[in-house]
């Protein structure tokens, strides 16, 4: 073994370089001496490149995130929270972020943090600008501080399930030629429980326990360590880094913590000195990572295989459950293999959904579009997740919505139809695939397209919205999470998603609809008593608020003066009888409308086939005559059984 030569540069000399280093394109710029010439720079890759540009004052609410560092903020756009950052002119600082940029335009992975674009602010002279980065935010903060706080309440699921989405995100870059150059548990945040690999050279996370250059030592290639002037860091340097943070993910600390960071410990690393494994560590787990911090680099495995023993051991630790859990989950897996069998549903290959893409992550489900080689057009899948909120696993959640498909048979343009199932090859979990709407959700195109649509247009909209929940009403399906995010548009016409996994939400979900920002649209009874029955009833009132929307073009209560986070005085007004004031220039009719519905008494609101009578006199549909077949408003039995919630007959 060679001698180590560690000394202080080197940390240095790592830490300011781009933690991405893509091995397709490298590149040896010229440092530049001018200012304008680097800013030009940057400028120029913007343009070149499409990235997107904000400005500052799209943003509201910006706060800083803690008080240890000033350029990093949270703000909110269109309802979502995003990380703003903020960065020097220098050229060592614009050479990284354009290095960085390079590489992050392509990457699209559900677990590596988004890069949204760039916020230009004017600096005084012509055609010179300060830069902000618009970056994903993510509500746990760092692996390291999420495992300390929250370690004692993860089983080896939730271990297996961070270790393997963090395999799976760095054995992505390796397939995209993409190398990490700081994987370290301070570059790995969490949101909603899942995990966002960080992406910049700049800090990504600043807080009191924020790593300093020392601190990376434990997580470094010890390779590395004697290499200053030529210190290339490869694919194994990453295998390296990620056996570390496997071993961390068990213990629930720093390694080495009780240590100082020092070129003394740096030293022992080097002779082959790692951290003890913890006690209960599944014997299969802990012969992976110890692998992985093989001294020899050509010794350890790659990320492939890495991914494929992590599934195994999720797989494993998912399949020995209770005897009854097991039953119940091959039940299921018959349940969905017998549709298939009888053509029910058609099977659709992961493979044939091609250039996905992330449209976003809902309550309960990743959500993907791609392109379906069959019909060469777009479709949406859905990869659906375990939350708090549902009372069911995965599999049961997917087969929910899936029957509630079925059980719509005859045909309505109103609802984003269900086109088939997919399985992901390695983990097994199955994808709904459905029809993807090309004007985006309802809230979107509002902002977007308000100012150009008639009264006519408006009235068009409401009214193809309320046939397609007396459609779902008819169907015996109540929607419970009627809003503008789950009304998309396709050819300018609005169509109703998402209407069967919000059926399996517990009673005690109220946080959830408290969290997502959509309190304005939720039954008053409800926000009362979260144990109140879900009627028609309560649809029926959201639905009076999303006229009122679509009259003002932006959500319920925006303008109000409760702040973005006070969701709790916001409930009180409205159960207070607070509602949105009428639009000057709302028709009377369509006013008097959208205000029955949403009475405080949901006995005074109007059934569904009196607001379709209402949208006839205006000129819209056909007033079929048929009394609406839907019965359920006995609560009787309620806490007898939970799965009465469930509201639909398959």
């Amino acid at each position: 073994m060679s001698q180590i030569k560690l000394t202080s540069p080197l940390t240095s000399k790592i830490a300011f370089k781009s933690i991405f280093t893509n091995r397709r394109k490298p590149s040896i710029e010229k440092k530049d001496t001018n200012n304008t010439e680097k800013v030009d720079r940057l400028e120029t890759f913007i343009n070149e490149n499409k990235i997107n540009c904000y400005a500052y004052s799209d943003f509201k609410s910006v706060q800083q995130i803690n008080r240890e560092t000033s350029f990093i903020k949270r703000a909110i756009l269109n309802d979502e929270f995003f990380v703003l950052k903020s960065f020097n002119n220098d050229d060592e600082t614009i050479r990284q972020i354009v290095c960085e940029l390079e590489s992050l335009r392509t990457i699209i992975h559900e677990n590596i943090l988004k890069f949204h674009g760039i916020i230009r602010i004017e600096d005084g002279l012509p055609n010179m600008y300060k830069h902000i980065l618009v970056l994903e935010y993510a509500n746990n903060g760092s692996l390291s501080a999420y495992l300390r706080e929250q370690i004692n309440k993860l089983d080896w699921k939730n271990k297996l399930s961070l270790a393997l989405q963090l395999a799976k995100a760095v054995s992505y870059l390796h397939d995209n030629d993409i190398i990490h150059r700081d994987l370290q548990a301070n570059e790995i945040l969490i949101h909603q429980k899942s995990i966002k690999l960080a992406a910049f050279g700049l800090p990504s996370v600043v807080t009191k326990d924020t790593l300093s250059l020392f601190d990376t030592i434990p997580y470094m290639d010890p390779i590395n360590f004697d290499c200053i002037e030529n210190c290339e860091l490869d694919k194994r340097s990453n295998v390296y880094s990620i056996g570390v943070l496997l071993w961390q993910i068990t213990s629930g600390r720093k390694p080495f913590y009780t240590e100082r960071p020092d070129v003394e410990l740096a030293k022992a690393i080097f002779r082959g000195r790692r951290e003890e494994t913890v006690m209960g560590t599944p014997m299969e787990y802990s012969r992976l990572y110890k692998e992985c911090w093989n001294h020899e680099p050509n010794k350890r495995p790659d990320m492939k295989r890495i991914v494929s023993n992590l599934n195994q051991l999720l797989l494993a630790e998912n399949s020995s459950p209770t005897n009854s859990q097991k039953e119940k989950k091959d039940d299921a897996t018959k349940w969905v293999e017998n549709v298939l069998k009888n053509k029910k549903v058609d099977f659709i290959p992961l493979n044939d959904l091609k250039d996905p893409e992330p449209l976003g992550k809902g309550g309960f489900g990743y959500i993907k579009k791609a392109i379906w080689t069959r019909t060469g057009k777009y479709v949406v899948y859905k990869r659906l997740i375990n939350t708090d909120a549902v009372k069911y696993n995965t599999l049961d959640a997917f087969i929910h919505e899936l029957k509630i498909h079925l059980h719509l048979s005859i045909y309505s343009d109103r609802i984003v139809r269900c086109l088939g199932i997919s399985q992901d090859d390695i983990t097994q979990e199955y994808l709904l695939v459905t029809q993807f709407a090309d004007g985006g959700d309802l809230r979107n195109y509002l902002k977007k397209n308000s100012k150009n649509l008639t009264w006519e247009d408006k009235k068009r909209l409401a009214y193809q919205i309320a046939d397609g929940l007396n459609y779902l009403h008819n169907e015996q399906v109540l929607h419970k999470d009627l809003h503008s995010k789950n009304i998309v548009i396709h050819e300018n016409n609005a169509k109703i998603i998402d209407f069967g996994i919000s059926k399996i939400q517990d009673r005690t979900s109220a946080s959830y609809t408290r969290g997502r920002g959509i309190i304005a649209y939720v039954d008053p009874k409800r926000l009362l008593d979260p144990n109140s029955s879900y009627t028609t009833a309560s649809d029926i009132y959201s639905l009076g608020v999303l006229m009122w929307e679509i009259s003002s073009g932006y959500p319920p209560f925006k303008n109000s003066s409760f702040s973005e986070g006070d969701q709790a005085a916001l409930s009180a007004s409205i159960c207070n009888g607070n509602r949105e004031k009428t639009i000057p220039g709302t028709p009377e009719k369509y006013g008097e409308l959208y205000r029955s519905c949403w009475n405080h008494e949901p006995n005074e609101r109007p059934t569904m086939n009196k607001i379709l009578d209402e949208f006839v006199k205006w000129g819209f549909g056909v007033n079929s005559g048929k009394k609406n077949k839907f019965i359920q408003e006995s609560t009787d039995d309620d806490d007898d059984d939970d799965d009465n919630d469930l509201v639909v007959k398959t």
